[in-house]
Parts: C-alpha cells; structure tokens; sequence
C-alpha cells in the first residue's frame, strides 16, 4: 500500500497503445479512471500516442514530445504523472531516466496504475524500482526485436510473402498474434494478365505513357482507384518479383510465388529500360518516328526537327549543314518500311544462334549460385575463423550472382523484328497505327549498313537543283 498522502492531488496521464492484442486507450482511460477514484485524483488533460515506445521503433510520438516538454519547462500543472504500466512511459532506458530525473526536479511523482502505486522519485527505493522496470522493458523489447529480425531474415532467405503486396498478385493471410501473416502469394486474375501485357508492349517499344494513356481510357486503376502513372508503370517493369525472385540485402532468391512473365521477357525489358538512347534532352514522349535512324552526310552529325521557316525540316543538328522538307523525307521512308515489312523474308531471325544457348546456360548458373547462397546464409559456424570463411564465401558468391544477372541482362536485348511489328496483313494501316516509341525501335532496328541501309541527307548542290528522293541516301556496306 502507498505511504503518501495523495488524496487530492491532480494527475494527468500518459496514455500509449503500440500493437494489436494490447489493451486500448480507452481500456487504459477506464482502469486510470477507477485507479484515480480511489486514490483521489483529479485527473486533467491526458497525453496520449498511437505507436511504439521502443529502442527499436522509429515514428515520433508527439504526445510524449509534449510530456517532456511540458516537464522541462515546468508547464506540466499536476502534482502526478499517471501511467497504466511503466513500459507506457519508455522502453529505453536513457529515457527513462530522464523522465524520472524531470519528475523529480519538478516535485511530480509517477503512479502506475497495474501497481497500484504511487512513486515518488527522490525516494531511493521507489527510485530503483522504476529504474529496474525500464531495465526490464528494454530486455524484453530487444528480445522481441532479436526474434522479429531473425523471422524477417529467415522469410527472406526463404522467398516468402513480404511487404505490400505487388500489383498483379493476391495473397492469402493467416492472423497470428493480433497481426495479418502472408502464407501465399499468387497470380491475380485481373491484374496479372495486365503485368503481361505492360512487359510485351514495352518489348514491342510502347511508351509508358502511351501504355498509360490506353489504360486510363479503358477504366482501368490502380489499387487506390487512381490511373496507374508511367512511372509507376516503370517501377513495375523494374520489380523483380514478376519472375518469382524476391529482392533482399542486394541479391534475389527464389521465391516462394509463381512468375507472371518469363526470364526473356523481363531480361529484354530491362535491356530496354537501361539502353541510355531511350532518353533525350528534352522531357516528354517521342514525337517524330525517324530522327534517330537518320544523320547528316556532310559531318555524320545527328539530324534534329525544325519549325523556323514555317514547315517542319530536317536539320543538321550540329552544324546545319543541310535542311530538308520533312514531310518528303517521311513519306519515302514509310515507303520503304512499308515495303520492307511486306517481304516474307524480313522476319528471319538475323541474331546470333548461339545466343539462347549461352543465356540459357548463365541463367542455370544464377539458379545454382542463388541456391548454394541460400544454403551458406543457414550455415552454423562452430568457429571464429570458420565464421569469417563462410561470410567471405557468401560476399564472392553473392558479387558472382551480380555479375551472371548482369550478363543475361546484356544477352537478352530483343533483336528480332517481330517483337516489335508482329507478321502480317494491314501493314500499312497498322505502321500508322503503331506508337512513335515503336516506330522509333523499328527504323533503328531496319535503317542500319547492314539491313536497308543508314539514312543519310545530303547538301543540295544549289537550290532547286536537285529533287528531294536524291537527297535521301541509303548507305550499305
């Protein structure tokens, strides 16, 4: 039983809830309610957070800034603090002891309501046995931590379920101890089969906002109801996930859900989205079909559109070296597209035959390696010295798997044709139809020495004197 008189004291609480399972602050409000009846209390404004107190956590928690502020400059206007448990106050020691030693300054003693007590921290004893608690909670909050970051750790080498669950997935959950647990992660009927059309659109040389702009019209959202951004599309080509892997500490493991798309598809998208010719000087999306494939033949500069005399050209864009009408010079070269895509034989896969193999073959070696990691994290060490082995092993291995990513990467840049303008009828109907970003990929791919020949413009010799079909050179060697 107390010793201090406390019987018309005012107090004012601490109110914290940090988890589920926990009892509410409401619950806390009513046991401090009838804890201050029968002490006598009057209770004043509370102070309360919806968070943790522990070493570990990482929100603010504004409440208790305001608590300590309000001791600090001795605006706190009660004689007691009320808190429902100790652990309520802090988790961490140092805090702790300067919650007690502001207490004591200001002459405000601490009552916990599961104790039924009141504190007064001058006293030594009651003073030890406040600190002794927050020795205690501290304990218990890093073995916590501890068995939280080695069930996280073990998820990871594991390929479980983690985090938010990606676009074009569902999951099942289980709740275990107050809290929704992932146990399988699966393809979403309806989202699924728009992660796969998002990687074949952008192989094929769409835009993202192009791909965006369809998908607005369509009604189609995302989870939050809002039309998904082109670069929020980007950061969904670039997710790994798509092709059952699972990100953690820098390396992929195998993960525990089935690929959406296949190791060519997302291997060619990355090619795509890391190729530096994707991005110009200026921002927005492509606007005219052939500038990339075309230079000047006066300097072999790059050729740049301009609308100074009226009429879009082409430029030389270093020097000006020449200008020609471009509207002429894209009709002959639809032409020639046109045309070209209409041959039975501009299908044939021009790519090096052994380049599937040799992707195939690196990509059984990143299986492997990624196995062989996963073993080394479970690994025990009876030693130091054996520690120190395993965890040099792990580092080589783990620069290894980065660099056989790296290389299927390279190999799977998408060469054949048909990814990007598919066999068929309509050609004509179907170019016109086709996105820039697209068209862009296809005169690169077409107008190059060895296919139809790079696109060079030449000087007129003098104005007037020379037609506008013989400016247009095609060079092959």
């Amino acid at each position: 039983m107390n010793s201090l008189p406390a019987a018309g004291l005012t107090a004012r609480e601490y109110l914290r809830v940090s988890a589920k399972g926990e009892r509410s602050i409401p619950e806390q409000r009513q046991d401090n309610g009838r804890a201050a009846n029968r002490e006598g209390f009057a209770l004043g404004t509370p102070y309360q957070d919806q968070g943790s107190a522990s070493r570990y956590a990482t929100k603010g928690r504004d409440g208790y800034d305001r608590l300590m502020g309000e001791l600090t400059s001795g605006q706190f206007d009660a004689e007691v603090l009320m808190l429902w448990e100790s652990s309520r106050g802090s988790r961490r020691v140092g805090e702790w002891v300067t919650l007690i030693e502001l207490c004591e300054d200001r002459g405000v003693r601490i009552y916990v309501t599961t104790h039924s007590r009141l504190y007064d921290p001058g006293n030594p004893r009651d003073r030890r046995s406040l600190l002794e608690d927050a020795v205690d909670s501290e304990y218990e909050s890093a073995k916590i931590s501890g068995r939280t970051l080695r069930g996280l750790n073990a998820n990871a080498r594991d390929g479980k379920p983690h985090g938010i669950c990606p676009f074009g997935f569902k999951r099942d959950y289980v709740t275990l101890k107050g809290k929704l647990v992932p146990v399988r992660q699966y393809a979403h009927p309806d989202e699924a089969p728009l992660i796969l059309e998002l990687f074949t659109r952008t192989r094929a040389g769409h835009s993202f906002r192009a791909i965006a702009r369809d998908w607005a019209a369509k009604g189609i959202t995302g989870r939050r109801g809002k039309p998904i951004s082109p670069e929020t599309m980007r950061d969904l080509a670039l997710n790994v996930a798509y092709i059952g892997l699972r990100s953690t500490k820098g390396t992929t493991v195998t993960a525990s859900w089935e690929r959406l798309v296949s190791d060519e598809l997302f291997y060619e998208v990355q090619a795509i989205l890391a190729d530096p010719s994707r991005f110009s000087g200026n921002s927005g999306a492509p606007r005219h079909e052939f500038t990339g494939a075309i230079v000047c033949d006066v300097c072999s500069g790059s050729i740049t559109v301009s609308y100074k005399r009226g009429t879009a050209a082409y430029v030389c864009k270093g020097k000006g070296c020449v200008r020609v009408d471009k509207a002429g010079v894209d009709g002959i070269l639809t032409r020639v597209v046109v045309a070209h895509l209409n041959r039975p034989d501009a299908y044939e896969d021009s790519s090096d035959a052994g380049e599937g193999s040799q992707v195939a073959a690196i990509r059984n070696q990143l299986a492997q390696g990624r196995a062989d990691l996963r073993d080394m994290e479970e690994a025990t060490s009876e030693t130091l010295a054996e520690a120190r082995i395993l965890a040099r092993s792990v580092e080589r291995l783990e620069g290894k798997i980065k660099e056989l990513e790296d290389q299927v990467r390279e190999l799977s840049r998408p060469t054949e044709l048909s990814t990007l303008f598919r066999p068929g009828g309509n050609v004509t109907t179907r170019w016109l139809r086709t996105p820039v970003s697209a068209q862009r990929a296809i005169a690169a791919l077409l107008f190059t020495p060895t296919v139809l020949g790079q696109v060079r413009l030449t000087r007129s010799p003098a104005p007037g004197k020379r037609g506008l079909i013989e400016r247009v050179e095609f060079r092959r060697v």
